[in-house]
């Protein structure tokens, strides 16, 4: 007898050590949906500025951190040839242009002959009449007034032919000018892509490549941006991105402030399926001021909805078939719910329990 009611008080134990249970008194807390994404930080707006063609990096003008101009010139591609044909090309013009100015020294000189042949020609005229009326009247002769005549006519036609040569002078020196003007051009066209200038007022970011290095085909030179606007490019599963819309919170950590959190808004989504990631890219703009650094990799949570005060329990208590075990008194009984949103380990439960329930969760299930 006594060993029957051994065996029977190792059985009680062994069902109530099997039957050990864990509850969660059931309450309303703010629950928040979210879509996990991934990318890197970036400046509100960012350029970079790469070769257009496998180049030689003749000059890097700038440093990372420079504060830089809209179209300020920050590196230069090419070969030193071509650079030295385009200073003598530029030269070119500007002495074209300084010739071609009507203060030019040969403008100039020839304004200065024909101010003397104006003033000649009217003395000739002038002295040509005298002659004339005093021949008239027999005080010259018919000879002497004829050489004046001729003097004046001489004299009237170096002034035209002084005034045919500036004009032919003005139009050859304009007509170089724009020849080199034209040169140069062609020579800008042709090295279209070798000066590299800055898009906007900015800053240098980073500076990839080194004086004398070589550059192959878009490789990056230099990268500017807006100082002080940061945006986020993320990453969306596929599976996710019908729930992303504009305007959505997104709350991100990165690894240069780790354990601090920042906030930013979902402001663009590229409808572009990326097909070696399977996922979307969306950008967002940060809110904070933080020193952000470019690249600078970031996780984030996109907060799809949000539930404030709603009646929640822990995961692990649901079970298959969104069904709890609802305590009783003494007794489990199993009860079916409905679910809504789920967040991390906790689930929203919109009808089958109230606040204040306790639900129970059996160890070992």
């Amino acid at each position: 007898m006594k060993t029957l009611l051994s065996i029977a008080g190792m059985t009680l134990l062994l069902i109530a050590c099997k039957s050990k249970t864990a509850t969660y008194t059931v309450q309303s807390r703010t629950l928040n949906e979210a879509v996990y994404a991934s990318g890197e930080i970036m400046p509100e707006a960012y350029y970079f500025l790469k070769a257009n063609s496998a180049d030689l990096l003749l000059n890097v003008l700038v440093k990372e951190g420079d504060t830089v101009r809209q179209n300020e010139v920050l590196a230069v591609l090419g070969t030193p040839g071509q650079l030295e044909q385009a200073n003598i090309l530029q030269q070119q013009v500007a002495l074209a242009g300084s010739n071609a100015q009507e203060h030019s020294a040969a403008l100039t000189e020839l304004q200065s002959r024909i101010a003397l042949a104006k003033t000649k020609k009217e003395q000739d005229a002038l002295n040509a009449d005298r002659y004339t009326e005093l021949a008239q009247s027999k005080a010259v002769s018919e000879k002497d007034a004829e050489q004046a005549r001729v003097q004046a006519a001489t004299s009237a036609t170096e002034y035209k032919t002084l005034q045919d040569r500036y004009q032919t002078l003005q139009k050859d020196l304009s007509g170089k000018l724009l020849e080199a003007k034209q040169q140069l051009a062609a020579n800008t066209q042709g090295r279209e892509g070798k000066v590299l200038k800055s898009p906007v007022n900015g800053l240098v970011y980073k500076v990839y490549l080194k004086t004398g290095e070589l550059a192959q085909l878009n490789d990056p030179v230099v990268m500017v941006g807006l100082p002080g606007q940061f945006k986020l490019e993320l990453l969306v599963d596929e599976r996710d991105i019908s729930k992303i819309k504009t305007g959505q919170k997104v709350y991100f950590e990165t690894d240069v402030y780790k354990g601090k959190q920042f906030s930013a808004t979902i402001n663009k989504i590229i409808p572009l399926l990326q097909k070696e990631s399977r996922s979307f890219q969306v950008e967002a703009a940060v809110q904070d001021t933080a020193r952000f650094y470019p690249q600078s990799s970031v996780e984030a949570n996109i907060l799809i909805r949000e539930r404030i005060n709603a009646l929640v329990v822990p995961s692990d208590y649901l079970m298959k078939g969104d069904s709890v075990y609802l305590q009783q008194g003494s007794d489990l009984r199993k009860s079916a719910v409905v679910t809504g949103i789920r967040s991390g380990d906790w689930v929203e439960i919109k009808s089958g329990l109230k606040a204040g329930d306790v639900i129970a969760i059996k160890e070992g299930r």
